[in-house]
């Protein structure tokens, strides 16, 4: 497996190719993003099991979306099956043993961010059953979302291209999280530039939009209201860069899903 380190160019390259792939589907990838982020966040919404349930089923959603992007530049059309293709996949027992170490991950990191934000928390009123926005303006747990961030990040690192690399190069579990973590940290910087130009993307767009919004006198609940699809588009957008990254920092000629075991 060849990991190239790219210039920082490389991120605004990725966004760049991310949109172009995007515009070629971007009816069946917004869908397909849709019910991913959707099935994501009604399971873990379950009381007590939902979180981890969900952290658990992410390699299998990343396989998923990066297929699709994959599919886009083959002029397939994506279909949401992908995002089930795992569970019938030969890595699959694979895969779940990375949605494991995923899933407890990501539950240690919420404790640990918990505690930083008790004190905040405390401080956040409900009022007819809903939570008073001034009290949780006051009360932002910016110590718990600084944690979360540097907890997160190397957590991010170790699985951004592990599932692809056990699903499509047959790698077993720690090795494919070890060159993940070797492969963000080679590209940080071209991850940094798409980071600041997606934030970019995002603050652009939604400031026109809520301007729009205002020119035509919407009231909130209304510009609420449109802000959702905007927001589900820019996700989507985000989502279309995965295989543009992958492609281009990983060796694209070893691509095959029933590639022999790669060698190092």
């Amino acid at each position: 497996m060849q990991v190239r380190t790219l210039p920082a160019a490389a991120g605004w390259g990725w966004l760049r190719e991310g949109l172009s792939l995007y515009r070629r589907q971007a009816f069946a990838f917004t869908a397909l993003v849709i019910l991913y982020s959707m099935a994501l966040m009604l399971i873990a919404n379950v009381p007590l099991v939902g979180l981890p349930l969900a952290a658990l089923l992410v390699p299998f959603g990343t396989v998923g979306i990066t297929a699709a992007g994959r599919e886009v530049e083959r002029n397939v059309v994506p279909m949401p099956s992908l995002l089930i293709e795992g569970f019938k996949h030969p890595q699959r027992n694979a895969l779940i043993r990375l949605g494991v170490i995923h899933a407890g991950l990501v539950v240690l990191m919420t404790m640990l961010t918990a505690l930083f934000a008790q004190d905040e928390l405390a401080n956040w009123k409900v009022v007819d059953g809903q939570l008073d926005p001034s009290s949780v303006a006051a009360n932002v747990p910016w110590d718990a979302i600084t944690a979360a961030a540097i907890v997160y990040t190397p957590i991010l690192m170790l699985t951004w291209f592990a599932p692809q690399l056990i699903a499509w190069h047959q790698y077993p579990v720690g090795k494919a999280m070890f060159f993940s973590l070797i492969a963000c940290w080679r590209n940080r910087w071209p991850f940094l530039v798409l980071g600041i130009a997606l934030a970019a993307l995002i603050f652009a767009v939604s400031w026109l939009t809520s301007v729009l919004l205002n020119l035509v006198g919407a009231s909130p609940q209304v510009g609420s209201l449109m802000l959702a699809p905007v927001a589900l588009l820019l996700t989507s957008v985000a989502y279309s860069t995965q295989y543009p990254i992958y492609r281009t920092v990983l060796d694209p000629s070893a691509d095959v899903q029933d590639a022999p075991p790669a060698t190092v």
